[in-house]
């Protein structure tokens, strides 16, 4: 009744706020996206928490059009169109990002945004998608309409009245929201209410002004929390944290140790493959079909390999200071002219250390950056292999083919020589690997299957691997003084996407999740005692390869060897911006580093072994002040 009276007010006002109409159908379709990827009930809660989200995510606009009702001018015209244009570039933006890591825009984005990562997410993305994506956006430029004559429909306090109703409602979504859990838990229904917490961090996402988020991650500097290295001294554990330390299987004084038999490999190569899950090989998930990672599946069969290595932090820069340093937390201070690293212990010991990398050097300054930070003698990127009459680079940079045959070439111009190199890969990068494979060359049940984007390139990363191995032999390279590690840089983001999501849940859900880490030798004396279930992580890459060849591990170095840990006494460690990630065979821990918010003593006991780790990569064990 009211509708029928009111028709023509509702129609006049609809058309006069038309850009604030658009945005709110807009971010109502962005929220049924969201509820339905992260499966989230239609509860009033939720529906509560679409509706908020929708006064949260026009509220600038809306006040935009304010401005422009009250001074009706060029200028508040400009600024209108300017809030619109912005909030759906950023809608956009943040639906994108959400579909490949499930959440809003982080500060990661920022630090990785330049030519080279916006060339390779163009290259790597159907064009169609492309042209879709800017259709829509030009087609709903042109929707905007400020008119020349507005009717008397705001009150003189209506910018007020604005603000206010948008605090109103957050208010009462929070009140709800957290009421609700608490009335369910004092009935007696603690399940339930759990699952309601649950849902909140999901909700959480529909509430949250993306434009808001956008410019705090923009802002956010993550080193903030870090305390300069000049000024950190550490704090010695008390008797109870101990206790709950060794409860956790980590022992405070613990220093890494060699293999009982050690052996002094004179080539070391680690592949790393970029953005790889364990989960892609048909060996952990059945979901994947066989044919996929038919050679992978082999290597693990036959090799020394964990079933439960995870990453300890990303993206890229963050996983390898992980592999290279040992260290869970990442900062700018660790990159200092003496600092300790896996490259320089080996070259101490008499090996030649290359790092290749598939992208360009010029991608956030990583030949001078990642000189210094990891102290490789030499580095090679992707305008030196171009130097060197390498052809067919493309969208990220140079396919895995190049990669391997350049890996190749540097082991036969070392033959007599001791050498360790690292050759990143970059073919599996999000969000679309990349697959240099005709149709005609891909095993029908692999094309035949629906959403099979991922498939083909994890596929690309199977046929590749197996060649490199296949001219490793074929050229005398492969003797019982070769190691080859494999491994990832970090697990990919869990994306929405269909060619992603169609590849299974459980673990493919998680971040930080399982990657693969598998060791290729004709010569597997050191791993007679090796079990591949102790739980391990991307800190305890470098003790693990230098207690194999049977080097002391610096006391610099955060992680463990391995090798020497019973299955029973494994444990996995990750650090994520200010999120601790801990995992072992009957233990999960997940904890900010800051908050101190419902942390119980173990957790506060693990922050401070993780942050202690973290102070003596700057002083040894030497040296420090105890308190």
């Amino acid at each position: 009744m009211f509708f029928r009276k009111h028709i023509t007010w509702i129609k006049e006002t609809a058309k006069a706020y038309c850009p604030i109409v658009i945005l709110a159908v807009l971010w109502l379709g962005i929220s049924m996206v969201i509820i339905n990827s992260l499966n989230l009930n239609f509860s009033v809660i939720t529906i509560m928490s679409a509706l908020t989200g929708v006064i949260n995510n026009i509220i600038f606009v809306l006040l935009a059009g304010y401005l422009y009702t009250k001074r009706n001018n060029l200028l508040s015209k400009t600024v209108y169109f300017l809030s619109y244009f912005f909030t759906i570039l950023i809608f956009y933006s943040d639906t994108i990002y959400f579909f490949v890591t499930s959440t809003h825009i982080e500060k990661v984005l920022f630090d990785n945004l330049n030519n080279y990562s916006i060339t390779g997410v163009l290259y790597t993305t159907d064009k169609t998608i492309l042209f879709g994506i800017l259709i829509s956006f030009l087609f709903l430029m042109l929707l905007f309409r400020a008119p020349e004559r507005m009717h008397n429909f705001h009150t003189k306090n209506a910018g007020i009245l604005i603000i206010t109703m948008c605090i109103l409602a957050n208010l009462v979504n929070f009140a709800t929201a957290h009421v609700y859990p608490k009335a369910l838990k004092e009935e007696g229904f603690d399940e339930e209410a759990e699952i309601e917490t649950s849902r909140n961090l999901s909700r959480y996402l529909l509430t949250e002004s993306v434009t808001v988020n956008f410019m705090r991650e923009f802002l956010r500097n993550d080193d903030s929390h870090v305390t300069a290295s000049n000024q950190l001294y550490r704090v010695a554990f008390s008797a109870q944290e101990s206790k709950l330390l060794r409860e956790l299987e980590i022992a405070v004084s613990e220093k890494p140790t060699s293999s009982p038999k050690a052996f002094p490999y004179e080539k070391v190569i680690v592949i790393i493959a970029e953005s790889f899950h364990r989960d892609y090989l048909h060996f952990y998930n059945s979901r994947i079909p066989m044919e996929t990672t038919q050679f992978w599946d082999g290597l693990v069969a036959k090799y020394p390999h964990s079933d439960h290595y995870y990453t300890s932090n990303k993206p890229t820069t963050q996983g390898l200071n992980s592999i290279f340093l040992s260290q869970s937390i990442y900062s700018d201070d660790q990159s200092f002219e003496n600092n300790v690293t896996l490259f320089k212990t080996l070259e101490t010991n008499g090996y030649d250390t290359v790092f290749l990398e598939a992208t360009s050097q010029y991608y956030n300054d990583e030949f001078r950056a990642y000189k210094k930070r990891f102290g490789m003698h030499t580095y090679r990127a992707k305008e030196d292999l171009e130097r060197q009459g390498y052809t067919g680079s493309s969208g990220w940079g140079f396919h895995n083919d190049v990669m391997y045959e350049e890996t190749i070439k540097i082991l036969e111009q070392n033959r007599n020589n001791k050498i360790f190199i690292a050759t990143k890969t970059i073919d599996s990068h999000q969000p679309f690997p990349y697959c240099g494979l005709s149709e005609d060359d891909i095993p029908a049940n692999i094309k035949e299957q629906d959403k099979n984007i991922y498939l083909k390139g994890i596929y690309w990363e199977n046929i590749t691997l197996k060649k490199f191995f296949h001219d490793l032999e074929k050229r005398n390279l492969m003797d019982d003084k070769t190691l080859i590690v494999i491994t990832s840089d970090h697990n990919p983001h869990p994306s929405q996407n269909d060619n992603y999501t169609r590849l299974g849940q459980d673990d493919l859900r998680l971040s930080p999740a399982p990657i693969p880490l598998i060791f290729v030798s004709k010569n597997l004396q050191p791993f007679d005692d090796f079990s591949s279930k102790t739980f391990a992580s991307q800190i305890d890459f470098a003790p693990t390869l230098l207690g194999i060849l049977g080097i002391p591990s610096p006391p610099e170095f955060s992680g463990r060897n391995i090798i020497t840990i019973p299955e029973d006494h494994g444990y996995a460690i990750g650090c994520v911006g200010e999120t601790i990630y801990y995992w072992s065979k009957d233990h999960q821990i997940t904890t900010d580093m800051y908050s101190g918010k419902n942390q119980n003593d173990s957790e506060k006991a693990l922050i401070h072994w993780v942050q202690d780790s973290y102070v003596k990569y700057f002083h040894g064990n030497s040296g420090n002040k105890q308190q």
